[in-house]
């Protein structure tokens, strides 16, 4: 829904007509897959960019002649020029993934630089002999699965539910998409994170891949290897605590 100035998230059908599409275009963090980072990626196989791109040109201009589409990077850079909600976010990163060394190298980007870097990967500085010897090529590792966007991030009536990754690898994937939503000066809505749940445990997960609105009252999960019963009793509790209020 377009408001006058931002799109409203209004989510209430798989089948509803597509006013607007939150996109990534995969670019360099695919192209700098390797056989030896692929299986931590959770690749059985390094994929051809060129192949993925043309594929994902094809989804984006059909898209494009249907609906308004933005791209990840774009929203993202929107939000991190506010210094506040960069160093924020930054923080949260860092912490997340145990890289605080490299927070100077980061917070030091312009707005354009670090959307990319916070997707693409930060290559490791050769500066010391621990680096040199490493058989890491990234101090920040690459977001090899961003452009599947709907698993960190999933609309859902007029609220978007961020997803707790199943792999701890895509864990930057739902910081990066929670701090978009909760700031984009382009898209206005309310977050469900479960990532920020202090009552869950370790075994709570949900991605949005398991996710179908069926209509604006039925909410479809499914269960597996990437939605635990955890996640779902996650969206259970939200519901009823939502439903009391």
């Amino acid at each position: 829904m377009k408001t006058k100035d931002r799109f409203t998230v209004d989510v209430r059908s798989e089948i509803g007509e597509l006013e607007g599409v939150i996109l990534h275009t995969p670019g360099l963090e695919i192209e700098n897959m390797t056989p030896e980072n692929a299986e931590r990626a959770l690749y059985s196989d390094i994929l051809n960019l060129s192949v993925a791109s043309k594929e994902h040109a094809q989804l984006n201009g059909v898209l494009k002649k249907l609906t308004k589409t933005f791209q990840v990077k774009d929203l993202l850079k929107d939000i991190i020029s506010n210094e506040e909600i960069k160093t924020d976010l930054l923080h949260k990163i860092c912490s997340n993934e145990d890289v605080f060394h490299i927070y100077d190298d980061l917070n030091n980007l312009n707005s354009t630089e670090l959307s990319k870097v916070l997707i693409e990967g930060l290559v490791i500085k050769n500066n010391s002999l621990t680096n040199y010897l490493s058989k890491e090529r990234y101090s920040l590792r690459p977001l090899h699965n961003f452009f599947f966007t709907r698993d960190a991030s999933v609309s859902w009536n007029e609220k978007v539910l961020i997803g707790k990754m199943a792999s701890q690898v895509r864990d930057r994937e739902s910081i990066i998409m929670n701090a978009i939503f909760n700031h984009s000066t382009i898209i206005n809505a309310e977050t469900i994170n479960a990532t920020n749940c202090k009552t869950c445990d370790s075994n709570t997960k949900i991605e949005g891949g398991d996710v179908l609105i069926g209509s604006e009252d039925i909410l479809l999960i499914g269960t597996g290897a990437r939605t635990t019963p955890q996640g779902i009793d996650f969206v259970i509790n939200h519901l009823k605590k939502t439903k009391r209020n």
